[in-house]
């Protein structure tokens, strides 16, 4: 008979039975989120808010509630009902709750009261990150992504399609009247025509749902609505359209931490640029920062704004003038600016003059050029230029146009190209990351505000796990301990020749061609020490 390994007695005691911490090893990520969450201030974010009172039950540590939270979206299990089912059977969260079992119901308050109190955690880790040397804030890189919300489609309210419904149901209901008024003139004859009261009674409480949902449009002044979310919008995809948030995140260019994060509720990114980089300077310090956005983010106003407050910006230009060139147009850049004569001179050498008047659109004011009517009319390109009933060519330019004159050549460098390549490997790597290995899929909370707070939670943790990657669990926790005697410049110094070797192992694995340099992304700093030493 074969001989196979054979378990405990389950029902036999122990003389010295092993503790708990005998079943997490030394290099446990675990052992990194309590020792963190212990040197972190709770009490000068103002998060300590129990009363000492002697009635009832004692609360719950918010410390404890944080390191939860900070483990469970470390893998992947963000449902307050997982979390407190995991507290009771995963051997790591007995570890980390010290035995005490707080309610699925504990669990989610604490993530929805304190959204503000998480949005200043993640900032105090990319101050922790910005002491040790590992944020420089010399480029950073900016990008958005549509992340669902926790809302649906079917409770949207659409001003447009509202409006077409109210149309729609108008009409059937001007056809039932119709239909009974028949009905009524041949009721003594044998063809009469079956209409339903039901059926007219359902469409006039349709028209009334309608109508409310018209006024409640009104009231909040928007032309979409989500009665679920009302935060919420619906944000347009190639593929699809879904309920969403856009949310906003600057990626620093050292080690790709994100050093500032937000949501917004607009599906477009033409607003954001400013806001985004103006946080990503104040979260790193460094006055010479510069930044990098996708075409998405091109806006002469916000390039504007960025370059007065001392930021260098980097984005693509769209390309506008294919679809005149398509249909055989003049693109505009067929018409040439002189400075000195303050005009445009147009593919016919023809001047475009300025107009003393302005147009003021979308917050800027645009100079106004103009061809001679008489010209235009008679020049032997005019279908290339204008439409029949356009008497003269008018061409618009913004009063600071010379600052896009300028980002245009910059932006058809090679240092240029060699930006926007960088930004694309730094901006898309985080929320990869996180939906992939963290596995994110839409938002939990409801509301703007308490979406930042969860957003801002998400961030925290995809550093988190960044750091530890990085530096290792053991490396981490003397990290933490110095962080609590406020001596930093010795682990800097490991840190740093740490670093110094890990990135030399790197560069010996791409060398070899037995590894992948891709692989090496995912080892745990332990996990290289492990492959140095041996």
């Amino acid at each position: 008979m074969p001989q196979y390994k054979e378990g405990l007695n389950r029902h036999q005691q122990l003389l010295f039975p092993p503790s708990l911490d005998e079943y997490v090893d030394a290099d446990n990520p675990v052992r990194a989120i309590d020792s963190y969450v212990d040197s972190v201030d709770l009490g000068a974010m103002g998060l300590l808010t129990c009363s000492n009172v002697s009635d009832g039950q004692p609360a719950y540590h918010p410390a404890l509630l944080l390191k939860i939270y900070l483990y469970g979206y470390l893998n992947s299990i963000r449902s307050s009902r997982k979390l407190a089912r995991e507290i009771k059977r995963n051997v790591e969260m007995m570890w980390l709750c010290e035995g005490l079992t707080p309610g699925y119901k504990t669990i989610a308050n604490f993530r929805k009261d304190h959204s503000e109190i998480l949005k200043k955690l993640f900032q105090e880790f990319v101050v922790l990150c910005r002491s040790i040397d590992l944020i420089d804030g010399a480029f950073v890189a900016i990008d958005g992504a549509f992340l669902r919300a926790n809302a649906s489609k079917n409770q949207l309210i659409s001003e447009q399609t509202t409006q077409k419904d109210m149309a729609s149901v108008e009409q059937r209901i001007t056809e039932y009247l119709s239909a009974l008024e028949y009905s009524d003139a041949y009721e003594t004859k044998e063809a009469t025509p079956i209409v339903r009261i039901t059926h007219l009674e359902k469409l006039k409480k349709r028209k009334t749902r309608l109508s409310t949902d018209l006024q409640t449009l009104k009231e909040q002044d928007a032309t979409q609505y989500c009665k679920s979310d009302p935060d919420a919008k619906l944000m347009r995809k190639p593929a699809h359209h879904l309920m969403a948030y856009n949310t906003q995140i600057a990626v620093d260019g050292k080690y790709k931490f994100i050093v500032a994060t937000d949501v917004a509720t607009k599906g477009t990114d033409l607003d954001q640029l400013y806001t985004t980089a103006t946080m990503a300077k104040e979260a790193t310090g460094n006055e010479t920062m510069k930044a990098g956005a996708d075409t998405g983010y091109y806006n002469p106003k916000e390039i504007k704004r960025c370059l007065d407050a001392k930021i260098e910006v980097y984005v693509p230009l769209p390309n506008k003038q294919q679809s005149q060139e398509e249909r055989g147009k003049f693109p505009r850049d067929a018409f040439t600016f002189n400075e000195e004569k303050d005009c445009y001179i147009c593919p016919e050498n023809q001047p475009l003059k300025r107009m003393a008047s302005t147009q003021q659109k979308n917050g800027i004011t645009n100079l106004i050029y103009i061809g001679n009517n008489p010209i235009c009319k008679a020049c032997p390109s005019r279908s290339q230029c204008l439409p029949d009933a356009t008497g003269a060519k008018r061409l618009y330019r913004w009063e600071h146009e010379a600052i896009i004159t300028e980002h245009r050549k910059k932006m058809q460098t090679s240092k240029a190209k060699n930006i926007m390549k960088q930004r694309a490997a730094l901006a898309e790597h985080p929320f990869g990351t996180i939906k992939q290995n963290l596995g994110w899929s839409h938002f939990l909370m409801r509301g703007k505000i308490k979406v930042a707070g969860e957003n801002a939670l998400i961030m925290l943790t995809y550093n988190f796990r960044r750091l530890l990657n990085l530096i290792g669990t053991t490396l981490f926790q003397k990290l933490t301990k110095a962080l609590k005697t406020g001596n930093l410049e010795s682990i800097k110094q490991e840190i740093a020749e740490y670093l110094a070797v890990l990135y030399s192992f790197w560069a010996l694995l791409r060398y070899k061609s037995d590894f992948e340099p891709r692989k090496f992304e995912i080892y745990s700093g332990t996990r290289i020490n492990r492959l140095i030493n041996a």
